[in-house]
C-alpha cells in the first residue's frame, strides 16, 4: 500500500478494527522516515482495551508516495517499561 503524504497517515483506528491510536511521533523524516505510534488494542469488540503498546513503522519514499517497509510492534505493556529502563541505564533519559 502506498501512502501519498505521511502527514495524512491514518492507522485503522475505530471500534471495529480494535486499534486506538493514543499518540504519534516522527522519529526521523527524509527518504527513510520512522514513525512511533502509541496504541491500544482489543481482540473482541465487546472486550476492554489493552496496552498501551509501541509500534515503530519505517517508510521509504517512492515515486508514488511512501511505502511501509518494516514495522515492529511490542506485544506486552511490560516491554515499554523494560525499554524505558534500558534507556535510563544507558543515560539516554532523565532519571
Amino acid at each position: 500500500m502506498i501512502i501519498h503524504d505521511l502527514d495524512d497517515l491514518v492507522l485503522d483506528s475505530d471500534e471495529e478494527t480494535g486499534i486506538q491510536e493514543v499518540g504519534r511521533r516522527f522519529l526521523s523524516r527524509g527518504p527513510w522516515t520512522t514513525v512511533a505510534f502509541l496504541v491500544k488494542t482489543r481482540s473482541d469488540p465487546e472486550g476492554g482495551w489493552e496496552g498501551p503498546f509501541l509500534w515503530l513503522h519505517r517508510y521509504q519514499k517512492v515515486a508514488q508516495g511512501w511505502k511501509l517497509v518494516s514495522r515492529f510492534h511490542t506485544t506486552e505493556t511490560d516491554q515499554l517499561h523494560r525499554l524505558l529502563a534500558a534507556l535510563k541505564d544507558w543515560g539516554l533519559t532523565e532519571a
